[in-house]
């Protein structure tokens, strides 16, 4: 199973920042168990989805052609400052701090309602994965990010194509 937990970009400057959210919906499968009568969207999940979008503007901000997956490394001091629940929306950032050949690190914020979810620190390492990359992920990869970016104007993507 894959979670895309991305819905929409709606701002990219490849090598600098990226913006996007998230629309928590009921029907998601971990409201199932996490919690009956009390749907909470886990704080995993949430690091998931600003890793997703921090991981994807690394990649795009490499060279095209460029086989590498950001894998998230490490997660420095979260902390929620409230729940999301079924019907928010999830507002992201992503800033690159660090961008090196064999790693990366992002600063990452997220709000609900314009209220503070969370801020921390993510590093990834940069993985070749050009030997395990077939055609079927790279068209499914290249459709994703088609979806994710099919409606923003060319005055909200910056940086090199």
């Amino acid at each position: 199973m894959r979670f895309y937990l991305v819905d929409k970009i709606t701002e990219l400057d490849r090598g600098s920042s990226i913006k996007g959210f998230k629309n928590v919906s009921m029907t998601e499968p971990f409201f199932t168990y996490h919690f009956p009568r009390h749907p909470v969207m886990p704080g995993v999940l949430i690091i998931e989805a600003l890793a997703q979008l921090a991981g994807l503007l690394i990649e795009l901000s490499g060279a095209q052609g460029d086989y590498r997956k950001a894998i998230l490394s490490i997660v420095d001091k979260t902390k929620f400052r409230h729940l999301v629940r079924p019907g928010d929306r999830i507002d992201m950032e992503a800033r690159v701090e660090n961008l090196a050949p064999n790693g990366a690190s992002c600063r990452v914020r997220a709000t609900v309602e314009g209220k503070e979810l969370t801020e921390t620190l993510l590093t990834f390492s940069l993985q070749d994965v050009s030997d395990r990359y077939d055609t079927f992920l790279e068209g499914e990869r290249k459709a994703l990010v088609e979806t994710l970016l099919r409606d923003l104007g060319p005055d909200k993507v910056k940086g090199p194509a």
